[in-house]
């Protein structure tokens, strides 16, 4: 096929009313690409990348910044007393949903959040003393609607 042949195929149309979409209307997207947490009434829990971000270790420390809407994950062993398992086991490297109505709660509250919402946010590598950690911005989260529970009749 030629290139005339092509274009006489094509039918011209204008351009005039057509309006630029924000490339921010789909920032998230990223999160799926990137490691991220999400927050909800119950429970927290963290996507694949974030676990190879933290080279699939298997516990980490969460720390939270109040004033700041941060959240850091520190990769730790069994011997820290606040450490929480975030994999599914040892020979699965695949996220677990940590179940935790206290946490959420008390973060919910500190935040200012809707109960009704859940909230995700991108994290991305620091670190600290030449310890590498995951940092993630809760000052601007992703969120939607929470899914209502269905109740048994």
């Amino acid at each position: 096929m030629n290139m005339n042949q092509f274009q006489s195929e094509v039918e011209p149309i204008s351009i005039e009313g057509f309006q630029v979409v924000s490339g921010e209307l789909f920032s998230h997207i990223k999160s799926y690409a990137s490691p991220s947490c999400t927050i909800w009434g119950s429970g927290i829990t963290f996507n694949r990348q974030a676990l190879s971000a933290l080279n699939c270790c298997e516990r980490i420390r969460l720390e939270v910044h109040p004033q700041k809407k941060s959240l850091l994950a520190v990769p730790v062993t069994v011997k820290d007393k606040d450490s929480i398992i975030w994999r599914k086991n040892i020979k699965e490297y695949a996220p677990r949903r940590m179940e935790s109505v206290r946490f959420s709660s008390q973060i919910y509250e500190i935040w200012g959040w809707d109960t009704s919402w859940v909230y995700r946010a991108v994290g991305h590598v620091v670190t600290v003393e030449n310890k590498i950690m995951l940092l993630f911005d809760f000052s601007a989260p992703e969120q939607w609607k929470a899914k209502e529970k269905k109740t048994a009749k």
